[in-house]
């Protein structure tokens, strides 16, 4: 049997204001689904996917719920972008998704050129 291929879902997009959180989410639930757990990574706005949230004043669903699957579906590590957390003066302790242990990454390139593709949301 083949090996499968690793493949990381890089989620750079804040969580409302276009599709692209939401749907890097549900294709990183759709890939753990049929057995290829991808490995995520915050960069970017993406790091505020990891704050709670309270998007019904926006008119939003709450993304939080597609967050609080992973762990359920095999992702039980998120990596996050150290850097992005700091310039966006986030706290590390802010970001959490129950189930889901936080690991913030200092060399983001190196990791992402461990994977052999690349998801990008």
């Amino acid at each position: 049997m083949p090996q499968s291929k690793s493949i990381l879902a890089l989620c750079r997009h804040a969580p409302y204001g276009n599709t692209l959180a939401r749907e890097g989410l549900e294709a990183v639930l759709a890939c753990a689904a049929m057995d290829q757990t991808p490995e995520v990574l915050l960069i970017n706005d993406g790091v505020f996917q990891l704050l709670q949230q309270n998007p019904e004043q926006i008119g939003e669903k709450n993304l939080h719920r597609n967050l609080q699957a992973l762990p359920m579906f095999g992702v039980e590590i998120l990596y996050v972008c150290r850097k992005s957390v700091e310039q966006r003066g986030l706290c590390p302790d802010d970001l959490c998704v129950p189930g889901a242990e936080i690991t913030l990454l200092d060399d983001t390139g190196t990791f992402i050129g461990k994977f052999d593709q690349v998801l990008s949301f």
